[in-house]
């Protein structure tokens, strides 16, 4: 009788971006692939990278080990921070859309003028699309997405990002992956949602358990 041989289940984390929740479409997807997806809360500590990077740090320390840790736009900056914080950890990333940069793109949306309205005003408010109330964030924000806007990749890192991303420029990944020697970037036609290309993130993280 020969025995049957089980595959290992993929266990991944996965970091939802800043406007979206737990509840995450894509988180979904990953479970129905067979994967152990852990979904981070990232606004459990609050809004800003710091907090969310905290909520990463906790996951990597109390609930590893896992296979790939994944994270999309907000909550992939946050993923690519935390790791940079356990450099001698057996750790593998999977980015989809990561928010290198943040705080320029904050700038690029909102603009200079209402940039310093905010910072003397101590706070703006955000209308979230499809959200029932906006949400109101202190300039300290800003201040520690500056902080970590662009962390350094010393783990074997692959990125997922469209070419049509309106959100994120694709150059903010470039620019990641070639100051990182352990980054590979999958560029692929899609916009920041990237909900045309996610089964191009099975052979990148299939790829990243080779490395």
């Amino acid at each position: 009788m020969y025995k049957t041989r089980k595959t290992p289940v993929m266990k991944v984390t996965f970091a939802h971006g800043l406007w979206s929740s737990t509840e995450s479409s894509k988180a979904a997807w990953m479970r129905s692939l067979g994967w152990d997806v852990t979904v981070l809360d990232m606004r459990k500590y609050g809004w800003d990278q710091a907090c969310q990077t905290r909520v990463v740090l906790e996951a990597i320390d109390e609930l590893g080990p896992f296979d790939v840790l994944i994270g999309s736009s907000f909550g992939g900056l946050a993923t690519a921070n935390a790791a940079a914080q356990r450099p001698e950890a057996n750790l593998r990333l999977a980015l989809l859309a990561p928010a290198f940069g943040y705080p320029d793109l904050i700038e690029a949306t909102l603009g200079t003028e209402a940039m310093e309205v905010w910072k003397q005003r101590g706070q703006h408010t955000f209308h979230p699309p499809g959200w029932p109330e906006p949400v109101v964030l202190p300039y300290a924000f800003v201040e520690a997405a500056r902080e970590l806007a662009w962390p350094a990749l010393p783990h074997p890192t692959a990125i997922l990002h469209g070419r049509a991303d309106d959100v994120v420029p694709l150059s903010n990944s470039q620019r990641a992956k070639n100051a990182n020697p352990h980054t590979v970037l999958r560029e692929v036609d899609d916009g920041h949602r990237l909900h045309e290309s996610l089964e191009d993130l099975i052979p990148l993280v299939h790829g990243l358990m080779k490395r």
